[in-house]
């Protein structure tokens, strides 16, 4: 994604390095005291896809993503992002090397507006310091006005437009959705994360979402790794999926592969293991 946040003009679904492997899950497990919450998972997130993560509830899909983003760290295994090895990974490490996320709850700062929300996730790519900022003068003042810019492209392809000022806190909530989708776009991520984005919305605001998700990967040219329950949503988005159960893997392939799976669907039936 460039600087200014534009979008790229290429059709959709071309423009990528289809099979590259971006990030690599490789038998990674974590746990919290005697409770396991992954167990021996791998992988593999590659570049220009829609992957999906799916499974029962407490099937581990959230501490996946945390752990990818760096917020957990698993005490076996390795992560692998643009074919370096990471280790003791940081949330905002992760974040200045291109990973972005959302998450279940809608995380933003709700007595802000929809601009100022956006601009936060900017913080990164300025380079002048905080007393510089807060002078608004010169270099910094400059600064502002690009990051700004970007924030602006932003709002437009989101369609958001009419509530760039309005306090977040008091938007629908299908709007705010949107809005923390713009603020992990503001980092002009390589690798976006997303943590049920369609939760609660009705079915006009999951059509609008799915849109915009399909949209960001083909124009932005950005992969996506996506947690959703609505396997209707997953069906018609993913490139690929993978299914947690308790922890475990059971399941990886197409969208089509993985509905025909006998596993999968003992496990969302809830058949005993």
């Amino acid at each position: 994604m460039k600087a200014d946040v534009k979008p790229k003009p290429v059709i959709a679904g071309q423009g990528v390095d289809a099979g590259e492997v971006l990030l690599a899950v490789q038998n990674v497990s974590l746990s919290f005291g005697g409770v396991r919450a992954i167990r021996n998972v791998s992988f593999d997130i590659r570049k220009g896809e829609i992957r999906a993560i799916i499974g029962p509830n407490g099937a581990g899909k959230t501490s996946m993503l945390n752990v990818i983003n760096g917020f957990y760290h698993p005490q076996e295994g390795v992560i692998t992002y643009k074919g370096r090895q990471r280790s003791a990974m940081r949330p905002h490490i992760a974040a200045s090397q291109g990973i972005a996320r959302t998450f279940q709850n809608v995380a933003l700062f709700k007595g802000m507006s929809t601009l100022d929300n956006i601009m936060t996730g900017r913080t990164l790519k300025m380079r002048r310091g905080l007393l510089a900022h807060a002078l608004h003068f010169g270099p910094a003042k400059r600064e502002e006005i690009r990051h700004r810019a970007a924030v602006e492209h932003i709002i437009d392809f989101l369609e958001i437009a009419h509530i760039r000022k309005a306090p977040v806190g008091k938007l629908p909530y299908g709007l705010q959705k949107r809005v923390e989708l713009g603020r992990a776009l503001a980092m002009e991520p390589e690798l976006l994360l997303l943590d049920e984005p369609m939760a609660g919305m009705n079915l006009e605001e999951k059509q609008d979402m799915s849109r915009f998700i399909l949209t960001v990967r083909d124009a932005f040219n950005t992969t996506i790794a996506l947690i959703e329950h609505d396997m209707g949503v997953v069906m018609d988005l993913s490139d690929r999926v993978v299914v947690l159960d308790y922890g475990q893997k059971i399941a990886d392939g197409t969208p089509a592969e993985v509905q025909g799976n006998q596993a999968v669907i003992d496990a969302y039936l809830g058949v005993a293991h």
